[in-house]
This record gives structure tokens, sequence and C-alpha cells, in this order.
């Protein structure tokens, strides 16, 4: 049914301006009388109704009592008209109708309820004709005595029905009699509606959701995780075992943290005439971080480095506070992880601090630890050697060259240098590798060009901080890769294998 532009004229009721300023002091309404639907076919009916003074004309209506609107805005008349179009065949329809006065008083009639025709092969509506509107409340005409006439014939017909149903013995005969009732029910039954969308309460591993009928039936949930969701087919279903009810909730278990999933509601009443909503997504929450192992790692004379882990990824922050002055500050990191490392600086020697350390998972949700409190002193701990790594590459040629990398971090900034030696059980001069220049970082790189294919190197770093604090690592082990012999090569290899005379080919 399209209302569109029947609803549209509801704005213009609504800042239309009245007229007759000189019945300002008028606060009664409208009476309303005589509500009549005088023509109805398959997709239209005329409305009619009376009022005692002069008024506008509107129509409230819809599928259920949460009425659509068509209204005339004009205030000038006391018999009433409003033909209602776009209607859809064979339904029965709510409507009521409003009248307001030129000073805004606005009378409004009870409900009442009229049944489009159905389209017959010709296309023409079997209307009902000029018919009184049946409803209660002001305006309901009178039942004429053909009505009445029918209704007692139709009292008659039911009670033989009844009894006949009464005689019969068979079970199988009152199956198929019920069968046949239930789907006569469902077939002049109207639609059951679910009225709104859902709404859904989501929690970490579980999901409330709630809908309204508009009358008492079944509560079911049927939904899938948005990487498994296939157009209108859901992997699970989960439904309430209480009573059929207009006020519907199904929990959900068993759901995944931090995880959209699609997901449609169905309701069925208790002559199985089923509805369901169109479908929606909700997202769980994530799993809450949990803060542990907190500790101070190392303190300088104006930086500490704190540690701590998440059993769940989540971003870092470390707040922190001068206890003697009380200036604040905080230092953060954005990337998602389950171990977590926080150098802070610009802190004053000799002086006590006290910090929170912060985790925020991926939904945003946050935990504080508890305060740890520490003294800058003076620097006697040496960087912390971490993350070391080496790769090496081999560039084919007449003659093979190898680049090794080497990789490797410090908790504070630092002077480093790498050391080498070939194979792993000495007897080789070490070399060692210097910068021109002096630098302290926090991120070390060296690049070797002079290691051999196919050969085993021994290495070691050794780093100093600006303190003059150093420290060595352990020996680390580095394979360069073989060299890989060309085609030609592998010829001759195999022919030399098989005939020894090959050897002396070019002698």
């Amino acid at each position: 049914m399209r209302q569109g532009l029947s609803i549209v004229l509801l704005f213009a009721f609504l800042v239309s301006p009245f007229s007759d300023v000189s019945a300002a002091n008028d606060i009664t309404p409208p009476e309303i009388a005589s509500v009549e639907i005088v023509k109805v076919n398959d997709t239209t009916v005329t409305i009619t109704w009376t009022t005692d003074e002069k008024a506008d004309s509107l129509v409230n209506y819809g599928l259920q009592p949460d009425y659509g609107i068509v209204r005339v805005p004009t205030a000038d008349k006391t018999v009433h008209s409003v033909t209602l179009d776009n209607l859809e065949a064979g339904r029965l329809y709510h409507f009521r109708v409003g009248s307001a006065d030129p000073v805004g008083n606005q009378g409004i009639s009870a409900d009442y309820k009229f049944q489009t025709g159905e389209v017959t092969e010709s296309g023409a509506g079997e209307g009902q004709g000029d018919a009184k509107a049946q409803g209660n409340g002001q305006g309901q005409g009178a039942s004429d005595n053909s009505d009445t006439t029918a209704q007692t014939q139709s009292q008659t017909t039911t009670q033989e029905i009844v009894e006949a149903i009464q005689n019969i013995t068979e079970v199988k005969a009152l199956q198929e009699i019920l069968e046949v009732t239930i789907s006569t029910i469902k077939g002049i039954t109207d639609a059951l509606t679910i009225i709104g969308p859902p709404t859904v309460i989501p929690e970490t591993t579980t999901a409330l959701v709630k809908w309204t009928t508009d009358r008492d039936a079944t509560s079911e949930v049927v939904f899938s995780p948005t990487r498994e969701y296939l157009e209108g087919q859901y992997s699970y279903a989960q439904s309430s075992t209480d009573a059929p009810t207009i006020d519907h909730q199904v929990q959900l278990i068993g759901l995944e943290p931090y995880t959209e999933y699609h997901f449609k509601v169905k309701s069925t009443d208790n002559v199985g005439v089923e509805g369901e909503s169109r479908d929606f997504t909700f997202r769980t929450k994530a799993s809450l971080p949990v803060i542990q192992n907190l500790r101070v790692v190392k303190v300088e004379e104006n930086a500490a480095t704190l540690a701590w882990d998440t059993p769940v990824p989540a971003k870092a922050l470390v707040e922190y506070q001068d206890l003697t002055t009380g200036s604040q500050n905080s230092k953060g990191r954005p990337t998602l992880a389950t171990t977590h490392q926080m150098r802070i600086g610009d802190l004053t020697l000799g002086t006590r601090y006290v910090a929170f350390a912060i985790a925020e998972n991926a939904g945003g949700d946050r935990v504080k630890s508890q305060p740890i409190t520490f003294i800058t002193v003076k620097d006697t701990a040496p960087p912390l050697i971490s993350n070391v790594k080496n790769d090496s590459t081999l560039f084919p040629g007449s003659e093979a060259r190898i680049q090794s990398i080497v990789e490797w971090k410090t908790d504070e900034p630092a002077y480093c240098t790498m050391t080498y030696r070939e194979g792993v059980a000495g007897g080789v001069d070490p070399v060692t590798i210097e910068a021109e220049t002096i630098s302290y970082t926090n991120r070390h790189v060296e690049v070797i060009v002079d290691f051999a294919p196919a050969t085993v190197y021994q290495f070691w770093l050794n780093c100093a901080d600006e303190a003059g604090n150093d420290v060595q690592s352990e020996n680390f082990v580095l394979f360069t890769p073989i060299q890989e012999k060309n085609i030609i090569d592998l010829i001759l290899e195999n022919f030399e294998s098989t005939f020894g005379w090959v050897k002396n080919i070019g002698g």
C-alpha cells in the first residue's frame, strides 16, 4: 500500500495557519457523526461523515491500527468526503476520521474497519457497494434487516457443522477436517505483523533480542556470523520455550566476542500464521582485557620502562604523575598486542612517580591497573637487547654475492656494535663492525656483504647507553645460503659420473 503522498499532507496540517482569529476562544472540537463508507472496490474507498460546525477533513487508515493519513486541509464544510486510493485488494483496513475547526480544535472518531473487494478475472473488484462503517463509536449506523437475516442463517449453519463434527468417530477424518479448518483460517486471517525493528542488547558471548507482534505468537531468532552469512541463509536458530506472547525475547548464547552477526526474528501464532522481520545486524562486545604482571623493568635518571601482559590483544597507555609537583602526563601505543613495554621519558632525577597502565580492547573498553610507584635514580643499568633477527640473500652471477642483514632493538637509546667470525668453534679472529659516527637509537641494523655462501658464522652485539652502561648479548649463529648450480653444471656432472672421459674435455 502506497501512502507516501498521503503522509506528506500531514505536514501541511501541522503548519497550516487558521484565518478565523475571531473564534480564538473556541475550545470545543467538532462533533463527528454519521461515518459511512459510500463506495468501495478493490483499490479505493470513499468515506463520508458530518460535523456540527465547519471543519476540515482527515482520515487515518492502515492495515493495522497504526494509521496512515489523508487530509483535506480546508476547514469550510460540515459534510465531509475523502477517497482513499492505491489500496490493496481483498484486505481488511482500519480507519478513523478527524476534523479540526478553524482555530485548531480537532475531533477524532472511534476505530472503524472496511474490506476492499477481491480482484476477479475481469479485473473488477467485488465491491461492497454503499455500506455503513463497521466499528464502535460515534457515527456507527444501524444494521439492516438483511444483515440480521444473514447473521442468523450463518449461526444456524455453524451449529449444524459443529453437530456433524461431533458425530464423527474416525480420527483420520477429524484430522483432515482440522487441517482444512486451519488452512482456511490462515487464508482469511490478517498476516502476523512484527512491529518495528527488534532491539538487541549485546554482551561478549551473548545477546538479548526483543521484539513485539500484533498478537500472541512464538519466538525464534535465526542468525549467522557475517563471515558465514549467505543471502537469506542462517547457520543457527534459537527459540524461547515460553508461552506465545506479544512481547518476545530470546537470549542468544555461544557467540564470539567482537563479531558481527546477521539475524532475523520469526513468530508464529496459534493457527500457524507466520511473520518474520527483515535482516538486521549487531556486533558483540570485545573481551575485556586484564592487566597482568605489571612491573618496572628499568629506572633511569630521566626515564623509566614499564611492562605488562594482557590475555587478549589490547592497546597500551601509561598515565603517570610527579608526586612532588603534581604534574601529569601520558604515553600510549595504538597497536593491538598481548605483551606491552612502554618507556616514559622527560622525568626528573631523584623524584617519586606514580604510574597506571591502561589496556583498551578492539571495542574501546578500557581497564586500569593498580598504581605502581618508582623513584628516578642515576642510571646504572645497561640497555636491554631484544628482537634480534638476521636474513641472508644470495645474488647469482659469475661470482656469487651474499648480503646479510642483522636487526635488533634496545629498550633505551644506545650505541651498538656487531662482532662476527667464521665458524662456531673459534680459531678465526673476530671482526667488529663500527659506525663512522656514534649515535644513540632504539632500533639498530647492520648490513654485511663480505660473507661467503654456504658458510656458518657466529656473531654477538655490544651496546652502551648514554650513561656509559654497556652490555654484551649472547652469541647468535647465522647460515648463509648455498649457491645453486646452473643447468650446464648439472648436465656435465651427470655425464662425468657416467663417462669418466668427460672430465678431459677441453684439457
